[in-house]
């Protein structure tokens, strides 16, 4: 780096450039850390590098919200799904079938609202459960994180285009 050369930020690396007085504003540049194309903004005695070519960005960012439109959409799932609690319905029919055929109990309508109570609790402790110490809490946290991540990385891509676009 020559003595009349300042320094700027890379806004994609974050690596220091030297712009040299000879590069006016404008001019295209290159980072040394991460090899992309750079150009000058001189103002007001100040010096600033932006990205050259915001091509790449957009389809980056393209990528990242769609990435983020998928996780929405998984979470959605996930938290929308009766995973576990569906099995309550089966503890009501096995109690029905307990009933009648072991305990020699009439098919009746009360027999069968206590079967419905059965499948009911058991299903809502089920899915309980499930949310609070399974797969379901895991998958729902981690989708939740994986998505406050992408909306930065949303963010600071497009930050980077709007200093790049800026005239």
């Amino acid at each position: 780096m020559a003595d009349n050369a300042q320094t700027a930020r890379c806004p994609l690396c974050r690596g220091r450039v030297a712009v040299e007085e000879r590069d006016a504003d404008g001019d295209q540049i290159h980072c040394d850390n991460c090899h992309s194309a750079l150009r000058v903004r001189r103002r007001q005695g100040s010096v600033r590098v932006v990205v050259a070519d915001v091509g790449p960005l957009r389809d980056e960012l393209r990528t990242l919200q769609q990435r983020q439109r998928n996780l929405e959409s998984e979470l959605q799932r996930a938290r929308a799904s009766f995973g576990i609690g569906a099995n309550g319905i089966g503890f009501g029919v096995a109690y029905v079938v307990y009933q009648v055929a072991l305990a020699d109990a009439l098919l009746a309508v009360a027999l069968l609202v206590k079967a419905l109570a059965i499948a009911v609790v058991s299903g809502a402790l089920l899915e309980v459960a499930n949310y609070f110490f399974f797969a379901k809490r895991s998958a729902i946290t981690r989708l939740t994180a994986e998505i406050a991540e992408v909306r930065d990385q949303i963010r600071g891509v497009q930050q980077t285009i709007r200093e790049a676009t800026r005239g």
